[in-house]
């Protein structure tokens, strides 16, 4: 059975919403970690902006994304029993960007966050 959570829901049990360093200076200027130029995929801020809006609202819906199936149902047992202290992990690796992580820590929880970093940052 799928269990729906609410938007509200699903924005409280992934907690405060840190963005590495990383991802900020993408965000801003499009030069990924670890390089001097930005990637000639890249497209405007405004889409920087949308591609990281769009990956936590996918991964605090427990969407697979680019998610391994087994890595996906592990996440799906965490998000379906929130306040159980779970991890849940998405991969996201679209649109001519790196890939990129989303983890919520103790999911549900009363110190849940969730961090979105490059896979260079892990």
């Amino acid at each position: 059975m799928t269990t729906t959570h609410s938007p509200v829901e699903r924005i409280s049990n992934g907690g405060r919403l840190i963005v590495t360093s990383g991802i900020r200076d993408w965000i801003s200027t499009g030069v990924e970690p670890y390089q001097s130029e930005p990637n000639e995929n890249t497209l405007g801020h405004s889409f920087r902006q949308h591609h990281i809006a769009v990956l936590v609202t996918e991964h605090l819906s427990c969407s697979q994304l680019d998610t391994c199936d087994e890595d996906h149902a592990l996440n799906q047992e965490v998000y379906n029993n929130p306040s159980c202290g779970g991890r849940i992990i998405s991969v996201w690796h679209r649109n001519g960007a790196s890939k990129m992580f989303c983890i919520s820590e103790d999911w549900g929880g009363p110190d849940a966050y969730t961090t979105v970093l490059f896979a260079a940052e892990y």
